[in-house]
Order: C-alpha cells, then structure tokens, then sequence
C-alpha cells in the first residue's frame, strides 16, 4: 500500500473513531439530562456515563454549555432546513411523509431522542425553535388562506401544534398501544380534518 493511501486510511478511521466518541458524549449527555438538572451535570459525569478520557470530550467541546449550544444548534437547524425544505402549507396538504420520516427517524434511536427532548432543559430547544419559526409560518399560512387573519390562524396552530406534541409525547414514551405506522396516519388524518375545518368552517356557524 502506498504511503498516500495510508494516509487517507489513517484519516477516515480517525474520522470515523471521532464520529464515534462524539455520539457516546451527545448519548451520554441526553441520558443525564433525563435524570437530573442541566446546572447539576459535570464534564466529569458525562465522560464516566460515556466511557471516555477526559481529552476525548474536550477535543470536540469547549464546556458543557459547548455541549449544550452546539445540540441546540443541531435540532434546531435540522428542523428549520427541513421545514424549510418541505413548506408549511405543503405539509398542511399532506403531513405524511414528514411525520413518517420524523417517527421513523427518531425510532431508529428513540431511547436517545426520549433522554434529549424530554426533560426540562429541551423546553429551551422547543422555545427556540418555536420563536424561530413563528412568524415565518404564521406568515406562510395566513398568505396560503387568504381569507384567514393572523389571530385565527394563530389560534388553528396552537390547536394543532398542542395536539401534535401531546401525542409525541405519549408516543415517544411508549405509552401508545399501537404500530408506530397506525400513529402517523391517525396523526395526519386528524392533521388533515382540523385544516378542513378550519378553512372551510362548516361546523358551529
């Protein structure tokens, strides 16, 4: 083997040792966000839970606030590129291939995303990602239905988005005794219904 190509193999299992040990940090950070409060946790904690050398977590993060901003940053651009790239009005139209590839994503790991999104400490993902977002859907939504102002649609997402979340949530937790495919097409159907109605009014008038 050429010296070249030693060096490019030195190089990817270097990368790929680094994309490891960077998973068992953001794991073992999630795992201690579940259990305790974000000012209670100590580089200490999360390189014993990860198994790792102190060097290795400070190789890839400053501090934990590091930790914490750099996940925050990672959920909420993720999601924002994904919004972005789907449409709001669109995934009004037809939520299932977002919500399918949401649950399906997040089930590949579902212990990791439970230990991150719920706990106290997500409330600050959640919130930043919601003000992120607000207007430009608000926006988006209200210039689709012409006929709607700002306040009623407003109204018709916090419906939504709370009904959405409560049944994440539930999902999430494994406290929904059914098929995670059953999930998302009841989800969407009620997504679906909830637009009809609201665009169209054609109850309690």
């Amino acid at each position: 083997m050429s010296t070249a190509a030693q060096k490019r193999q030195q190089q990817k299992k270097q990368q790929r040792n680094s994309l490891r040990s960077e998973k068992l940090i953001k794991k073992a950070f999630a795992k201690l966000l579940h259990e305790r409060e974000f000012s209670k946790i100590t580089v200490s904690d999360i390189v014993k839970e990860a198994e790792i050398c102190r060097g290795t977590f400070y190789a890839h993060y400053m501090d934990i606030n590091d930790l914490f901003d750099q996940l925050e940053a990672e959920v909420v651009n993720d999601i924002t590129a994904f919004i972005d790239a789907t449409g709001v009005v669109a995934f009004l139209d037809n939520p299932k291939p977002t919500v399918e590839y949401c649950l399906s994503l997040i089930e590949r790991d579902k212990e990791y995303y439970k230990n991150l999104l719920m706990n106290k400490s997500a409330f600050m993902i959640s919130e930043k990602l919601i003000s992120s977002m607000r207007d430009k859907i608000l926006n988006e939504i209200t210039d689709s239905l012409k006929l709607k102002t700002k306040v009623e649609t407003q109204v018709f997402l916090i419906f939504v988005s709370g009904g959405i979340e409560s049944l994440f949530v539930r999902w999430l937790n494994n406290a929904v005794d059914m098929p995670t495919d059953k999930v998302v097409t009841m989800m969407c159907n009620m997504i679906s219904a909830c637009k009809f109605a609201f665009v169209n009014e054609t109850l309690f008038m």
